[in-house]
Order: structure tokens, then C-alpha cells, then sequence
């Protein structure tokens, strides 16, 4: 077995793109995949210039390789299985 830190590989930024459609990030995906590069993608919300509603906008990371996410491993409940 080996460590996550000894085969972690960094993940250079390369750009960052704002886009306004999920048209958009779906093309942006496609063509990060076809390349081989990694991406990070966000979501969030903007008003509108009017202020009377909320726009939804994401942000597209592209990356030289794909980002490795490590998640606290949350305790597995084994109390359902004890007899």
C-alpha cells in the first residue's frame, strides 16, 4: 500500500473561465476530457443587475491533471450490525 502524499501529483492552474450557461461548462468539460486536463468546477449565485432575481454562474478550473479531493473519513455506524 502506499501513501496518498508520495503518489499525489500537483495540479497546476492553466485557467479559469466565468460562464453564464450550463451549455457552457458542459462544452468546457467535453473539451478538458478530450485534452486530458484535470478541472475544479463552482457554482454560485449572482443578482441580477435589476436586483430582482438570482443568477446562477459557474466557474471552470482548468488544471494540468486531475485534483485529488481527500474527504475527513467520517466513522462507519456499526451499531445496526452488533448482535
Amino acid at each position: 500500500m502506499t501513501d496518498l502524499d508520495e503518489t499525489t501529483i500537483a495540479t497546476d492552474l492553466i485557467a479559469t473561465h466565468y460562464l453564464t450557461s450550463i451549455d457552457e461548462v458542459t462544452e468546457h468539460l467535453r473539451a478538458a476530457n478530450q485534452l486530458g486536463l484535470g478541472v475544479r468546477v463552482h457554482s454560485y449565485l449572482e443578482a441580477e443587475e435589476d436586483g430582482d432575481a438570482l443568477v446562477e454562474h459557474w466557474e471552470v478550473e482548468l488544471l494540468t491533471s486531475s485534483p485529488i479531493h481527500e474527504e475527513e473519513a467520517a466513522p462507519a455506524d456499526t451499531s445496526a450490525f452488533t448482535e
